[in-house]
């Protein structure tokens, strides 16, 4: 059996954004068909324990979970956090160039090694792939791409306010540089969607594969009634979301509200900032986190996602389709996604366009109907278990170097 070795930026538990969604469901289907061992940075707020039991009953023992804390300040890394910033490391991203990070890779890549496949997950962690290919050569080294960065920085920019945009366009120009340094080392790069894959073999990906994003199809039973409320569902502590959220509660939600007025506007995800803590009100609704957005979706007329800047797919447009709740979003939100205007999604640009559509889905109940069943059957296509197999099987054929300098036959690696 193949040994894999995933790196991940954080515990995932709880999975509470998009980018813990998918890197718990990548894991899982990672360690149902592999042996494999984890190594995870341990941040304030994950439930490490919960981890350790989740990965025990999927048959990884708690003797392959390796733990590191990496505190926001480390007055002992000081200096090597300096020396990596004046490298040229993006501000976001000195806390995973410090020394003790690398050198806990370090002591779980001599003593446990050899691995066939490494599995970085996010850019962050995909700082420490010359490290692995130092100790690990014949690995298959893999980077998950969860969003293209540089292209989140590059769309939030113009968006930004004036004194804050030099700042984004230097934190850009840096995070392009790494980006294009780390996907032109991997062996192989995962990306979210098409449109993706493009952006990272013109960074210098040699071999990028679409693995996209999912949705856990029995979590979201279609609804039998059309709902009332409008939702917008995502973490709001990503900029991207504050701003769309921002946007729709200053902007739209007044054109509309009187529309609506049977429903509320629920605004549902983890940690709400200031900014969007001040919009409640009787009927604007902030419930910060949520063990589950079904039943927010469940009483839902349509999901409204106005998002300017962001990259990937958004795992809110699926769990939304499999909800069979109405989806009015820019194009940049159902970027990715196949899905055709009029018939999975409506597609809006201008407040005055997204309050049309919100008033289209409100008076007539045969065009709700017609874009929830067509969008549910698109979901399907995404459920999380069919995306794992197709990961299992791209590591099963990845090639690898032995010791020796040959590579296994086809049969030898299965």
């Amino acid at each position: 059996m193949r040994r894999v070795l995933a790196i991940l930026p954080y515990v995932p538990l709880p999975s509470d954004t998009g980018g813990t969604l998918r890197t718990l469901e990548l894991v899982r289907a990672l360690a149902s068909r592999f042996e494999l061992e984890v190594f995870a940075v341990h941040r304030t707020g994950n439930d490490a324990e919960g981890f350790k039991r989740w990965l025990g009953g999927l048959g990884v023992p708690a003797s392959r979970l390796h733990l590191v804390d990496l505190p926001r300040v480390a007055l002992g890394e000081t200096l090597n956090s300096s020396r990596a910033f004046l490298r040229g490391t993006p501000l976001t991203y000195v806390r995973f160039a410090r020394q003790g990070l690398s050198d806990a890779l370090r002591k779980v890549l001599t003593e446990r090694g050899p691995f066939d496949i490494i599995h970085f997950d996010h850019l962050h962690m995909a700082q420490l792939l010359p490290l692995a290919r130092q100790l690990n050569p014949g690995a298959h080294l893999v980077i998950d791409e969860h969003n293209v960065e540089s292209q989140v920085l590059a769309r939030m920019a113009p968006l930004s306010a004036p004194l804050l945009r030099p700042f984004l366009n230097w934190q850009f120009q840096r995070v392009e540089r790494l980006e294009r340094e780390c996907v032109s080392q991997a062996d192989t790069v995962l990306a979210c969607s098409d449109v993706d894959a493009q952006q990272l073999r013109a960074l210098g990906a040699k071999h990028v594969q679409v693995v996209p994003n999912g949705v856990k199809l029995p979590d979201f039973a279609p609804r039998e009634a059309m709902g009332d409320d409008l939702v917008f569902v995502g973490s709001m502590d990503w900029w991207p979301n504050e701003d769309a959220v921002l946007r729709l509660a200053r902007e739209v939600w007044p054109l509309v509200s009187s529309d609506l007025s049977a429903g509320k506007l629920l605004v549902v995800g983890r940690s709400p900032p200031a900014s969007v803590r001040a919009l409640e009100n009787e009927r604007l609704v902030v419930t910060g986190s949520v063990p589950s957005v079904a039943p927010y979706l469940a009483r839902a007329l349509a999901t409204a996602i106005p998002l300017r800047a962001g990259s990937g797919t958004r795992l809110k447009v699926l769990e939304a389709a499999a909800a069979g709740v109405p989806v009015v979003a820019t194009r940049l939100a159902v970027e990715g996604l196949p899905v055709v205007e009029g018939q999975h999604v409506l597609l809006a640009e201008s407040p005055q366009e997204f309050a049309a559509a919100l008033r289209r889905l409100r008076q007539d109940p045969d065009l709700c109907s017609r874009l929830a069943q067509n969008a549910r059957r698109m979901a399907e296509s995404f459920a999380w278990d069919g995306i794992g197999a197709g990961l299992g099987e791209l590591y099963l054929n990845a090639p690898v170097v032995r010791g020796n300098g040959t590579r296994p036959s086809k049969s030898e690696a299965h």
